[in-house]
């Protein structure tokens, strides 16, 4: 018996051990930074996951504040022009945040600049992003490809317009992880990443399928000839994108004749021949979904309510006599048209004039204010000012504005991008050339009436010649395509005007 009680006791004692390690852990979850639920405060939220992480806060600071005010006095009463600081105050570490516009105690972006950014900063960062966020930038902070897959994780959550990872070259191989299919970024920034030709094959093949970049730059990196022709086809099917920066990648003749193809038509290859029948029969049968259902006659069978042909009542037939003789009486169809009664004019034209007294007489009672329906009108035609269109360019393998050549499928090139930037390459005389000939081509092309297509293009610092014939016509072709180039206005003679009078 005494052996059966302390096996008993023996058995309540490990029950209790596992209740007490199963609480412990339950604890223990509450308190993990993943656990915590944001309070819309950033700081409180920032400080209060670094703290479960057990890690040390980052001192978070106002984006352009200036910590003393020029101007101010000193106790003696002197003004001063300068503030001191602590000593390497300004080489701490440090994250610039900008505050949102609606909600002050949330952020819109965050800055840092400078310094080594470890995996667990960001993710307190990544904890604690607030859904106002927009921006992101860091700069030279050494990220290697763990921190990119947890700035990867934080877009997949917020709706980030703006990125910026200039001087990070550890990542150089797998930004095109940032591309992906629920993207919402707008403007992308990769300057100074020694990206080479290899590095920007991944990156091209994503932005092919991108919906969202509008943005790109790619400035001062290895891109070279070979990474430019990866660019030129992903920018075959891409027609979100409008601006590109590719100065600083030692482009030559080589790329600069790939990407200026992609300007002018493109030749389908064979694969995307198949997608494009694949598109068109998607298409076909998803309008065939909504056709009416047809009856085994192969009519098509009468919704209740239509006034199809086919019905055997018509509007017409309902109202009277000879309605489905097809002549019928065009008088009387005169006299009912809506908004006439029996043939004379509609009260219409005189609902102005009946506004107006009623406009009148209210202004007497003093029920209107004097000026208030003058305000009134100039607030709704500023609010119905037309607002500048923008072109949407449909998917490029259903333009319907083809032709064959050869036996080729030929459609119109990438007529979307419209800023092109090729400073500090080794461009020569023939690149000038290639550039010519397709900024030429999308002038007299009728592939795409009212679109113009590339409309700033800068070359400084190349090989070229610039006193050659192809660049001057070409500076005066990108001057006349330039949105805010103004013609010149001639002053007429003075002799002449003189002469006439």
């Amino acid at each position: 018996m005494a052996k059966k009680k302390e096996k008993a006791a023996a058995k309540e004692e490990t029950v209790q051990a596992i209740e007490g390690e199963l609480e412990d852990e339950e604890v223990a979850d509450d308190n993990s930074p993943e656990a915590y639920t944001l309070t819309g405060d950033y700081r409180t939220d920032y400080n209060e996951i670094c703290k479960r992480s057990e890690i040390a806060p980052v001192l978070l600071k106002q984006r352009g504040q200036n910590p003393a005010a020029l101007g101010t006095e000193t106790a003696e009463g002197a003004p001063t022009t300068y503030s001191t600081k602590d000593k390497y105050e300004y080489l701490k570490p440090c994250i610039e945040v900008e505050q949102d516009d609606e909600n002050k105690d949330s952020i819109k972006s965050f800055y840092i600049k400078g310094w080594k950014v470890s995996s667990s900063i960001l993710n307190v960062l990544n904890l604690a992003a607030p859904q106002t966020l927009t921006t992101i930038s860091l700069w030279r902070c050494g990220l290697d490809r763990e921190a990119l897959h947890i700035i990867v994780n934080m877009l997949s959550k917020l709706a980030v317009r703006s990125v910026s990872l200039d001087g990070n070259p550890e990542c150089a191989g797998h930004f095109h992880l940032l591309l992906s299919e629920d993207c919402t970024i707008s403007s992308l920034s990769l300057r100074s990443n020694k990206i080479s030709c290899t590095d920007i094959a991944p990156f091209a093949a994503a932005l092919s399928t991108n919906k969202s970049l509008t943005n790109l730059s790619l400035h001062n990196n290895s891109i070279e000839d070979e990474g430019a022709q990866h660019i030129a086809r992903g920018l075959r099917m891409n027609r979100t994108l409008l601006t590109l920066n590719l100065s600083g990648n030692k482009l030559t003749d080589v790329g600069t004749k790939a990407l200026s193809e992609i300007l002018t038509s493109l030749t389908l290859t064979h694969e995307e021949i198949v997608s494009r029948r694949k598109l068109i029969s998607e298409n076909k049968s998803s309008l065939a979904t909504d056709e009416p259902p047809t009856t085994p006659g192969g009519r098509a069978k009468d919704r209740p309510g239509s006034n199809s042909r086919t019905g055997s009542h018509t509007a017409l037939d309902k109202k009277g006599k000879g309605g489905a003789s097809g002549k019928g009486n065009k008088k009387q169809d005169k006299m009912e048209k809506p908004g006439t009664k029996d043939g004379r004019k509609s009260d219409m034209g005189n609902k102005g004039k009946d506004d107006k007294r009623k406009g009148a007489a209210d202004a007497k009672k003093g029920n209107i204010k004097k000026g208030t329906a003058g305000k009134k009108y100039q607030e709704e035609k500023a609010q119905e000012t037309p607002q500048p269109e923008v072109v949407e360019f449909s998917n490029p393998l259903l333009e319907s504005n083809m032709s064959e050549k050869e036996g080729k499928i030929v459609v119109p090139g990438n007529y979307a991008l419209t800023c092109l930037n090729l400073n500090n390459n080794a461009i020569d005389d023939n690149g000038v050339t290639y550039l010519y000939k397709a900024i030429h081509f999308q002038e007299n092309s009728t592939m795409k009436r009212g679109i113009k297509g590339l409309l700033r293009l800068t070359l400084k610092n190349n090989r070229f010649d610039p006193e050659s014939r192809y660049y001057g016509e070409l500076v005066d072709m990108m001057t006349r395509r330039d949105p805010f180039y103004e013609h010149p206005l001639y002053e007429e003679d003075q002799s002449n005007i003189t002469a006439q009078s």
